[in-house]
């Protein structure tokens, strides 16, 4: 199964907490520093409110990086969660759900329309 073809129903409900979660993250940063506040670490220290372990937390973030959700980039040593453009459609599944908290929706900076880089 391709990106294009994941939905938001295909994702596990740790999957959709955490990912929910990293888009609360997201929508906190700012337009100069869209990743500020995306850090595995915050990621992770947020995620946990939702009962899950560092280590269950870790396991869905690399079960969203292997379905292409996500990419993680060291930078200035700290692991930074970024956005995938193939994942757009499912960001804006989750939004409308209550895994995302944030009231400001995220819009990546680097979306521009459909395909883009």
């Amino acid at each position: 199964m391709s990106f294009a073809d994941l939905t938001e129903k295909d994702l596990l409900a740790d999957e959709k907490k955490v990912f929910g979660r990293i888009i609360d993250m997201w929508s906190l940063g700012t337009p100069e520093d869209p990743y500020s506040s995306s850090t595995e670490s915050k990621v992770i220290k947020y995620a946990e409110k939702d009962g899950l372990s560092e280590e269950q937390i870790l396991g869905v973030l690399k079960s969203l990086e292997e379905k292409g959700l996500i990419h993680r980039e060291q930078v200035r040593k700290k692991t930074i969660i970024k956005y995938r453009v193939e994942a757009h459609h499912i960001v804006k599944e989750l939004q409308k759900t209550t895994y995302v908290d944030s009231r400001y929706k995220f819009t990546p900076p680097h979306h521009s329309g459909p395909g883009s880089k």
